[in-house]
């Protein structure tokens, strides 16, 4: 499976000390999985890392750049992203507030153009968009 890390799950992946669950799931995972890095994701966890000063966090994460494969953000993953938000909207479904940038629809984006899972913590954001579990839920080959 190729599974798209969300925001939340990456940051988890990075912190330095907390969340020793997520990190030996992704060691794991990468075993049996092609676990990908969307650039919007690492957008979203490394200006706030630089908010806050986690030095070791950032580094963490710009590991996983040499660790991991990074899915750019495309002309063509922005535009499928517009018809998404668009979708999502007529449905009554958003995943953000009106004039934000809704990194959501951007990760269901390019989810959809790897042909990928998004693991996340709020599946609901990505219900009839794209596939989106928890960590909890992807399967483990022994």
């Amino acid at each position: 499976m190729k599974l798209l890390l969300d925001t939340g799950v990456l940051g988890q992946v990075c912190h330095p000390r907390k969340y020793s669950d997520v990190r030996a799931w992704a060691l794991r995972a990468a075993l049996a999985h092609d676990i990908l890095v969307p650039e919007v994701a690492d957008y979203e966890l490394r200006r706030e890392l630089i908010r806050i000063g986690a030095h070791r966090s950032l580094d963490h994460l710009n590991e996983l750049e040499r660790e991991l494969r990074y899915v750019p953000i495309s002309t063509a993953i922005w535009h499928h992203a517009a018809q998404l938000w668009a979708m999502q909207r007529r449905r009554g479904r958003p995943t953000a507030n009106h004039a934000s940038l809704d990194c959501d629809v951007l990760l269901a984006a390019q989810a959809l153009a790897e042909g990928g899972t998004v693991i996340t913590f709020n599946t609901r954001h990505f219900t009839g968009v794209v596939e989106a579990l928890t960590w909890q839920q992807v399967p483990m080959v022994d």
